[in-house]
């Protein structure tokens, strides 16, 4: 699945508002602001009518009807941001959902599985929460109540919702999020923090300024400017940073929408002759820690399917053992969520989640055996058949099973992409000034400093597509396993382009090939 991100007129005119002059800063992170408070205001009364709507339509519909799926997947794929939707009954059991691979889940009780019982109440609600079935993964729930009991509940995806709000920011030197009242991240720029308290979470136990300021200043006051010190985006680098925020409704409470500034990319890293200088060999090594990384976590995944196909080979389809070995998989591996085994019928007869057993995986509109490569394990995208959109694009790492000489089956261990791209967040721990991007092999981004390029593809998106950036893409870096070169583009944060010295090297793994880049965060001296 490919994506477009800006119109290319779009960008330059963010590129040219970005470019004020210190003066007219104060105005651009003002417009900037008024922006997004009416984009996100517009989106979240968008959803809310929206829910309110299926709740009149399909409310009272009697369970796995036919007509409510149609309602409810059409919904569901009008926005890219949306992950689920669903209908429970008074009693908070499901009756309706918007995705056949969903069909599970009918008659099952939400609070019976502790499934936030804070939707379950008689006013609209709009939260930020962990989803303890993936890892704790953050997402954004949405619900409204029927008249007649029950209520329609979408999960929203932060990562894609916020993606959007963030292109307005492109080119400013300027960062954007959103916060609830409690001081938890609604969206931020850095995908780690998503869903974090501020003031509770320890990784913002240094940063006392910042605290102090949302609970004396943000949360009590609906709009507001300050300064605080926190890291700059994409980096590990305390700055000076100024602060203005707004506030919008959500289902009858309040988010506080906001702008920082960021610094520009410091000019010290570079030579004095004006020229970018060549990364030394310490830098040089930073590409080879984080490839490191990376390896690392495959060879567990590798070694931790292996076991499973053991399992599987001395116990049996059906056995805990091979259970067992399947959701330790999904429990042990950072890069892989739900672990099924898909048999040569294309049906899952085990899983992680249990609740995927019984499936088939026709629903996500592929044939394992019809694409399998033999003996041999391979990577291929995916999204469900009837919800392509990037809030569900899909890396699945797919191992054939043999039993007595013949292919039984394939072991599928799938991560999204987004849920990937926030674990490799911490290659940006990796040395400084500096950024990384990991693409498979036909070009897709898995991983970039940047959250709003996981998922573009570096061949074929508009974004790439110009200068020097385009004819290294293609001349360079597409037919060459390993190289250095130079080129220009947007710095951390998207805030504005600058020449970049770049150094990239091949991966492969499940007989897949990985592209693993690094680039400079400098410029030249002045």
């Amino acid at each position: 699945m490919k994506r477009k991100l800006l119109p290319l007129f779009l960008i330059v005119a963010l590129l040219l508002t970005g470019c004020a002059k210190t003066g007219d800063s104060a105005n651009v992170q003002a417009n900037t602001l008024s922006k997004a408070t009416a984009s996100l205001q517009s989106e979240l009364d968008q959803i809310q009518t929206l829910l309110e709507k299926i709740g009149t339509s399909v409310g009272q519909s009697p369970a796995n009807d036919e007509n409510a799926y149609s309602v409810l997947n059409k919904a569901l794929n009008s926005k890219s941001y949306f992950f689920d939707i669903l209908v429970c009954d008074a009693d908070s059991n499901v009756t309706n959902v918007a995705t056949k691979m969903e069909t599970p889940f009918i008659g099952l009780n939400l609070k019976s599985i502790n499934r936030h019982p804070e939707l379950f109440v008689d006013k609209p609600v709009f939260i930020t929460k962990p989803h303890l079935s993936t890892d704790d993964s953050p997402y954004i729930y949405a619900s409204v109540p029927l008249k007649n009991g029950g209520w329609v509940i979408a999960y929203i995806d932060p990562y894609s919702f916020g993606a959007e709000l963030s292109k307005l920011t492109i080119g400013q030197n300027l960062d954007l999020g959103v916060m609830d009242t409690n001081g938890t991240n609604v969206y931020t720029s850095n995908m780690t923090e998503i869903g974090k308290n501020i003031l509770t979470d320890p990784i913002y136990r240094n940063f006392v300024e910042l605290q102090t300021l949302i609970k004396n200043k943000i949360i009590p006051n609906a709009q507001g400017e300050g300064t605080y010190t926190y890291n700059a985006a994409g980096t590990n680098e305390p700055v000076k940073k100024e602060i203005t925020w707004d506030s919008v409704s959500a289902f009858g409470s309040e988010l506080r929408v906001y702008t920082n500034t960021e610094p520009g990319i410091d000019e010290t890293a570079a030579s004095s002759n004006g020229e970018l200088r060549q990364f030394t060999a310490e830098e040089l090594s930073w590409l080879d820690t984080a490839s490191n990384l990376i390896y690392d976590e495959f060879t567990n995944l590798e070694n931790l399917t292996k076991t499973a196909v053991t399992a599987y080979q001395d116990s049996g389809e059906n056995s805990d053992a091979f259970a067992s070995a399947l959701a330790a998989i999904s429990k042990e591996s950072p890069i892989a969520k739900a672990v099924v085994f898909v048999n040569n019928d294309n049906l899952i007869t085990n899983a992680y989640p249990s609740y995927y057993k019984g499936i088939s995986f026709d629903l996500y509109g592929k044939n394992i055996a019809a694409i399998s490569q033999g003996k041999q394990p391979f990577i291929i995208e995916m999204t469900f058949a009837d919800h392509q959109t990037p809030s569900t694009q899909l890396l699945a790492f797919i191992t054939p099973v043999e039993k007595d000489g013949k292919i039984t089956g394939y072991i599928v261990a799938q991560v999204r992409l987004y849920d990937f791209a926030a674990y490799l967040t911490n290659l940006k721990d990796i040395g400084q000034n500096i950024n990384f991007m990991l693409t498979n092999n036909d070009g897709t981004i898995l991983y970039d400093g940047d959250l709003t390029e996981v998922g573009l593809n570096t061949y074929t998106d508009d974004l790439y597509s110009e200068g020097t950036l385009n004819d290294y893409i293609q001349n360079e870096y597409k037919p060459n396993r390993e190289g250095q070169s130079q080129y220009e583009f947007y710095g951390a944060g998207m805030t504005e382009i600058i020449p970049k010295r770049v150094v990239w090297k091949t991966m492969t793994f499940m007989w897949n090939d990985f592209k693993l880049s690094m680039n400079s965060e400098w410029k030249p001296a002045k």
